[in-house]
């Protein structure tokens, strides 16, 4: 089977859009024509293979934004007593996005073939085992429109949490970029016409200048074999910290001023996770094991699985999570008193507000710390570049009594 996106005329002569399953085109349009809708184009989106790793790799996904939307929208519907059919078959009639009227399709098309909410999901692709869990439960208790707004607000402060590093990351980013463009720059244009002055003087030229100009040189005359030893390294780096991740995340998680920020930002997703689903009403051990799936973290999400046994077998969750030396001691403390009082879920997304907190409190630290840095930094390496070509013409300057 295949699933087509069309655009057509209805009965009443207006323009529709949406998407139709079917073997073939042939059989779409027949399909359309027999509901008393005229096609106009028919597109094939994709074929249905779930067997087929190759399709699912190059399939697009709803994205956080999209889901969060899609979530909200359709808890406003259910609870104005909408069946959920007819309200997630609402979504494909003006929807615009290839992508998404096909989802919508694939919800729709498995939620009539009497499949659960949370089921249809997973058929349609989505794979977040937090949203799964939580819709899962939103259906056994009958407060599935309650917990689609949860997990709409799930996926809202994650994307948040990941927008501020990414943030505080673009203007030293775009700093080094346009820094390096320049020197680069220099050494390829500037450098060369300078190189002849020193060669018509015969001059013995200082130890920086003959580095930048050795530098120049292996630029013009090696490129292509500089940007293939580059090209490597990337490679070699990136094969490497996925081969060897738990080791690279590891070393992440000390690095001094940011890995802490790191470590937060992962307990953050872990804690606000742990306390919705426990006020979901999912139980703990499993609230937990779920929770562990969104840390992304190799070394941190060992640790934490680490520990899933012992609370199992009715440990008590804040003696466990001691054990984990990225979670500092207030996280422990607050964790403790929610497990006495039997508030554990509140406790939770308060120390999930917490880290919150710190993580904001970081970011805003690092920025300022990382900006003069930078600038600094960028500093003394155009200073250099200017030093090591103006020393030699200051020599020459001082030779003739200029």
């Amino acid at each position: 089977m295949a699933v087509f996106s069309y655009k057509a005329l209805d009965s009443s002569g207006k323009e529709v859009k949406g998407v139709i399953e079917a073997p073939n085109r042939n059989s779409a349009y027949a399909l359309l024509k027999s509901k008393g809708i005229y096609p106009l184009d028919i597109v094939e989106e994709k074929t249905i293979n779930r067997s087929s790793h190759f399709s699912a790799f190059f399939k697009k996904k709803p994205s956080a934004t999209e889901l969060n939307l899609f979530f909200r929208t359709l808890a406003t519907l259910l609870d104005s007593g909408i069946p959920i059919v007819d309200a997630v078959n609402s979504f494909t009639e003006d929807e615009e996005k290839k992508h998404l009227r096909v989802f919508y399709k694939q919800l729709v098309d498995a939620l009539k073939e009497g499949l659960s909410f949370s089921d249809s999901l997973k058929k349609a692709g989505i794979d977040d085992p937090v949203i799964i869990v939580l819709v899962s439960s939103g259906e056994r208790s009958a407060l599935l429109s309650k917990n689609l707004i949860m997990a709409a607000e799930l996926l809202e402060r994650r994307e948040s949490i990941k927008n501020k590093v990414l943030q505080a990351l673009i203007y030293p980013s775009v700093l080094l970029v346009v820094a390096f463009g320049v020197v680069v720059f220099m050494l390829v244009t500037v450098i060369p016409k300078v190189k002849a002055i020193y060669s018509a003087a015969k001059l013995e030229l200082p130890f920086s200048t003959k580095l930048l100009l050795t530098v120049s040189s292996l630029i013009l005359n090696h490129y292509f074999t500089l940007l293939l030893v580059i090209s490597f390294l990337g490679l070699f780096l990136v094969f490497m910290s996925r081969r060897k991740k738990e080791t690279f995340d590891r070393i992440k998680l000390k690095l001094p001023f940011i890995g802490s920020l790191f470590a937060y930002a992962e307990l953050v997703k872990f804690f606000t996770t742990f306390g919705d689903l426990l006020s979901a009403g999912v139980p703990a051990v499993e609230a937990f094991r779920t929770a562990t799936e969104t840390v992304v973290n190799l070394h941190l999400k060992k640790q934490l699985q680490i520990v899933l046994p012992e609370f199992e077998k009715g440990a008590s969750l804040y003696s466990l999570l001691s054990t984990v030396s990225q979670i500092p001691g207030i996280v422990i403390q607050l964790i403790k008193a929610g497990e006495n009082s039997g508030t554990l879920s509140s406790m939770s997304l308060r120390v999930s507000r917490f880290l919150e907190n710190e993580v904001n409190f970081k970011l805003k630290n690092l920025t300022s710390l990382l900006e003069p840095a930078t600038m600094l930094m960028v500093g003394i390496v155009v200073g250099f570049v200017v030093y090591a070509l103006l020393l030699p013409i200051l020599s020459i300057s001082t030779i003739k009594g200029i």
